[in-house]
């Protein structure tokens, strides 16, 4: 594979023996760079614990929740910030204006949802009127752009990012999709080159690999121009790569495309100008050369197991991590 893969480091359990004594002997804070357990101190969006798909912020500090299940049926869910005081605006059922099978959600400036809903991009105003629906080939992410361009990633061919207005018209392509030698077939290849995306405030475009066997992220302007690329390192990390190599060599040998997620959720905090992913139960804080300046382990609350983050959103106060199993919990983040 031409993609370079992240090796274990076999020094790094010594390290982090020699450095815990230096810090037990001095009485010494963690350095940024330490991974930290954080347990939740609360779980959120109570009305919506099964079936979680990603949590976002709207206007006005409102928090948007997108689930997919059977029963209860999938819905979207508006919140005030505390995440206490809910209503669902759009349930699950066989209607265009229903949820059928939501994967991912963005709010743009007015407040309005677009969701990835069964192979179309499905735009909804705050009180669940679908203003406007489009096809997208086989689509798996979605962001929005403040001129309310639509931007979604399905299992790319010819671009990672598809660019639409908000009729549905094709506008261009951006990012060239990662080509991966040992890759038996371009269907596998385009498995590989599955993604998040995540918008900052200044419309800068960040794309989250999630299957590429090297941790990826890559950076665009808003009209598409790549300016940096990172490669995002951890202790979890390297676990989490042996584990996807494994299943990736058996994928091949059946000859079905497939493959364990490594970066699993992206957020942007618009106080600090990071970004932030997630890697299972691992979120780590980048900085603008992609170098991790901390990193935590989300457990759930006393002593529950930790959390598998699928959606995850960051800001000045709290790190809210969503899950399918268990919901929506809210860490008070630490400075």
């Amino acid at each position: 594979m031409r993609h370079q893969i992240a090796k274990y480091d076999l020094l790094a359990p010594c390290r982090t023996i020699c450095l815990s004594s230096i810090l037990l002997l001095f009485a010494l804070p963690l350095t940024s760079a330490d991974q930290v357990e954080l347990r939740a101190d609360k779980q959120i969006l109570l009305e919506t614990t099964h079936g979680t798909q990603t949590i976002k912020k709207g206007p006005g500090n409102k928090l948007y929740v997108l689930t997919r299940s059977v029963k209860p049926s999938s819905s979207l869910w508006i919140s005030d910030y505390s995440g206490s005081s809910m209503r669902m605006i759009l349930g699950g059922g066989s209607e265009p204006t229903d949820l059928r099978f939501p994967k991912d959600l963005a709010v743009d400036r007015d407040g309005n949802a677009i969701i990835v809903d069964a192979g179309l991009i499905k735009t909804f105003s705050p009180e669940g009127k679908l203003l406007s629906s489009f096809p997208s080939d086989r689509p798996q992410s979605v962001g929005v752009l403040s001129d309310g361009r639509i931007l979604v990633s399905g299992l790319p061919k010819d671009g990672l990012i598809l660019v639409f207005d908000r009729q549905g018209k094709l506008l261009e392509r951006i990012g060239e999709p990662v080509r991966v030698e040992d890759a038996p077939g371009p269907g596998f290849n385009s498995v590989l080159n599955a993604g998040s995306i995540v918008v900052d405030d200044d419309d800068n475009i960040y794309y989250v690999f999630r299957f590429l066997l090297t941790p990826t992220v890559r950076k665009y302007t808003p009209d598409g121009k790549l300016v940096a690329e990172w490669h995002p390192e951890s202790g979890y990390l390297d676990q989490a790569i042996e584990n996807a190599k494994k299943t990736y060599l058996a994928s091949k040998e059946k000859g079905s495309a497939g493959g364990n997620p490594l970066l699993t959720a992206g957020s942007f905090d618009t106080e600090t100008k990071t970004l932030w992913v997630a890697s299972g139960p691992e979120v780590m804080q980048l900085d603008s050369s992609g170098k991790t300046i901390q990193s935590f382990e989300l457990f759930l609350p006393k002593g529950g197991p930790p959390i598998q983050t699928a959606g995850l959103l960051v800001d000045r106060d709290f790190i809210r991590a969503a899950g399918s199993l268990y919901g929506t919990f809210e860490f008070l983040r630490p400075h």
